[in-house]
């Protein structure tokens, strides 16, 4: 279906109040990569501070924006005069003896990072993350504002969430920052696509070199898993979603949004059946964040303090539980088969026990601290930072299964999202505390979680995961103990190089360090089929003896290999018992 702009417009609100706020875009030069920003003022103030944002709800890092923000002036719009403004620090400019109507232009550089939260414009397309491009006016995040965009001779369409005019198509109204720096733009020569789930329209963007079936039949699916998560909450919340998937270049990643998401997914990959099933994961994750966290969200999540971290405790409920739901809803929509489904947890659930992090860091502290440890990695990362994602996705599915076991009435986590929705979003309209999350576990399922699951979340403590797989009659399988060397290598002009190394609690300490140069293995030559054959027939404490190039020097090392069960799995016992039976059956057939 062609592009129908009719679809979300009304005509701009009168802005009767002291400040009016007006922007428009365009590009200061499209081949080196700028957009031109032009933010119009009428104010009675004579003095105001405008400040660009440091950091994008929903990626947890200080990103300072500013960094590529240039030519910034002030004029007045009588006379043309200059108005004085100095910059104060490295994202607020302070103007002084304003007129009663100015402008402040800028231009933005967009060609640094190919991601969803910064900006990016090349001849084909131009991609907005608002928080990395508009000013705001300091201490009136309130304040509506539109924004006019003068593209057209390059880009005729401007895709957005964003309320629309009636009569220019290009024209967007925000009702305050809050939902302007949450609805990016995204400027195309491509159509979009249409289909409606529950009570929302839906339209979906691709951007790429793919064909109008390949659109199609990705818009039928996502009617599919729409159509489930929206039957799992029993609420439809926005008129229109917009969906943006950038198949421009290869990259992964996807940010959620109030009424849109944007996704980046490598094109080389959508023909193939397993990589096609991960977009669609990458797609179910981010529409299922329509409600939790942009809506049903921890406490701290909002509103939004746009210079300086919002930390929260409680990012394990907002990525974690997504990250369970977003396979499970493709399992439930019919993408994955039940064998399909179990590998899925099976591998979220041995890549926690490859390393030490269970032992170094609990979930809490990986979700307060994801500003400075999981969003800022460095190698040594893996050994000791617990992912909120995936960890936080495995205690979900054992809260659930917990919840299988001791509810009478088979409430589930379900029926908590369901309630928290009722009561924090559309009652209370704020978000809940770490206790209010508990409490209303325990008001609608009668299980008491907190006492069951908070050494897990507290504690850097691994969860007990097969004890409560075997809730439902599935058991792990481990055969075929061999050894490990305790490390990863790359490959450089035909030597190889430490790059990873692994700590585990059976092994002992080395001397290796990330770089190290490999010059010889138990003696002879080190080359790359010289290294596989040693992890082919290493056995668990069987030492091997390393000659290696550090800064110039020739060092020696003897590691001893720890042990690791080659065979992983789990699999359902089919002598399990009735109970347990009847369970897998309620977990598998209905969606909990």
């Amino acid at each position: 279906m062609a592009k129908e702009q009719e679809e979300k417009t009304i005509d701009r609100p009168d802005q009767s109040n002291s400040l009016q706020l007006d922007f428009e875009v365009s590009l200061f030069d499209l081949f080196k990569h700028y957009f031109q920003v032009r933010l119009r003022v009428k104010t009675d103030q004579s003095e105001m501070n405008f400040c660009l944002p440091s950091w994008t709800p929903g990626s947890y890092m200080i990103r300072d924006y500013g960094t590529h923000l240039h030519k910034f002036a002030v004029k007045n719009l009588n006379t043309g005069e200059i108005v004085p403004w100095e910059m104060v620090d490295l994202h607020r400019w302070k103007l002084k003896n304003l007129p009663s109507e100015f402008e402040i232009s800028y231009i933005i550089y967009a060609f640094e990072d190919f991601t969803v939260r910064t900006n990016y414009l090349e001849t084909e397309f131009g991609f907005i993350n608002p928080p990395a491009l508009f000013l705001y006016p300091e201490g009136k995040l309130e304040q509506p504002s539109t924004i006019q965009f003068q593209v057209s001779n390059h880009f005729p369409y401007v895709y957005s969430s964003l309320t629309r005019s009636e009569e220019d198509n290009h024209l967007f109204f925000a009702e305050n920052f809050d939902e302007l720096f949450d609805s990016p733009f995204h400027l195309s020569k491509q159509n979009s696509v249409f289909f409606t789930a529950g009570t929302t329209k839906h339209e979906l963007l691709v951007e790429g070199d793919v064909n109008f079936d390949f659109k199609t039949k990705l818009a039928q699916d996502l009617k599919r898993i729409t159509e489930t998560q929206i039957d799992w909450m029993m609420d439809s919340p926005n008129p229109y979603y917009l969906f943006v998937l950038n198949l421009s270049l290869p990259a992964y990643g996807g940010l959620e949004h109030r009424a849109s998401s944007i996704n980046y997914f490598n094109p080389e990959l959508i023909f193939d059946e397993e990589e096609y099933k991960k977009l669609l994961e990458l797609l179910s994750h981010e529409y299922f964040h329509l409600w939790n966290i942009k809506r049903i969200r921890p406490i701290a999540l909002g509103p939004f303090d746009y210079q300086k971290p919002n930390l929260t405790r409680e990012l394990w409920i907002a990525e974690g539980f997504t990250s369970f739901y977003d396979a499970y809803f493709l399992y439930h929509s019919g993408f994955l088969s039940k064998e399909e489904y179990l590998s899925k947890l099976q591998s979220d659930i041995l890549s926690l026990e490859d390393n030490e992090a269970d032992f170094w860091m609990s979930l809490e502290e990986s979700s307060f601290t994801a500003w400075t440890k999981y969003y800022k990695r460095n190698g040594n990362s893996h050994n000791i930072t617990v992912s909120y994602y995936t960890k936080g996705g495995v205690i979900a599915l054992c809260m659930n299964l917990f919840l299988l076991k001791e509810s009478k009435e088979k409430k589930t986590i379900r029926h908590v999202f369901q309630n928290l929705n009722e009561v924090f979003v559309k009652t209370k309209n704020r978000g809940f505390t770490k206790q209010e999350f508990f409490d209303t576990v325990k008001d609608v399922t009668g299980v008491d979680l907190k006492t069951e699951f908070n050494q897990y979340l507290e504690y850097p403590k691994p969860i007990p995961v097969d004890h409560y797989l075997d809730i439902i009659g599935i058991q792990r399988i481990q055969t075929d103990l061999v050894g490990e060397t305790g490390f990863k290598t790359k490959e450089k002009n035909g030597n190889l190089y430490i790059q990873k190394l692994l700590h585990k609690s059976d092994m002992d300490s080395f001397d290796l360090m990330l770089d190290d140069e490999i010059l010889a293995i138990n003696g002879k030559r080190a080359t790359a089929n010289a290294l596989q054959k040693l992890e082919k027939n290493l056995g668990p404490g069987e030492k091997f003896h390393l000659i290696l190039s550090r800064s110039g020097k020739i060092k020696e090392s003897m590691i001893t290999a720890s042990g690791y069960y080659k065979t992983r799995k789990f699999v359902i016992a089919e002598d399990s018992s009735d109970d347990r039976k009847e369970l897998r059956d309620f977990f598998l057939r209905n969606i909990v």
